[in-house]
C-alpha cells in the first residue's frame, strides 16, 4: 500500500467518527447523569440534561469540523489559485 493510499484511508477513518460521536457522547453523558440522578434522587432531570448536553456538544463539534474542512478545501482548490 502506497503512502498516499494510507494517508487517504486514515483521513477517511477520521471522518467516520462523526456518527459514533453523535451516538456515544449523549449516551455516555446520559449514563453519568443517571448515576448522579440515582445518587441525588432526582431521576430523570440530570439524565436528560446531560444527554442533551452531549448531543449539542457532538453536533457543535461536527459542524465546526465540517466548516474547517470546507474552508481548507476552498482555499486549496484550483479555483482559488491566482
Amino acid at each position: 500500500m502506497k503512502i498516499s493510499q494510507r494517508r487517504e484511508l486514515t483521513q477517511q477513518m477520521g471522518r467516520t467518527t462523526g456518527g459514533y460521536e453523535l451516538v456515544f457522547s449523549p449516551l455516555l453523558l446520559a449514563a453519568i447523569g443517571y448515576g448522579l440522578d440515582r445518587l441525588f434522587g432526582t431521576v430523570p432531570i440530570l439524565t436528560i440534561t446531560f444527554g442533551l448536553l452531549g448531543l449539542v456538544g457532538a453536533v457543535t463539534k461536527i459542524y465546526f469540523t465540517y466548516r474547517s474542512e470546507m474552508e481548507q478545501h476552498e482555499a486549496n482548490g484550483p479555483w482559488a489559485q491566482r
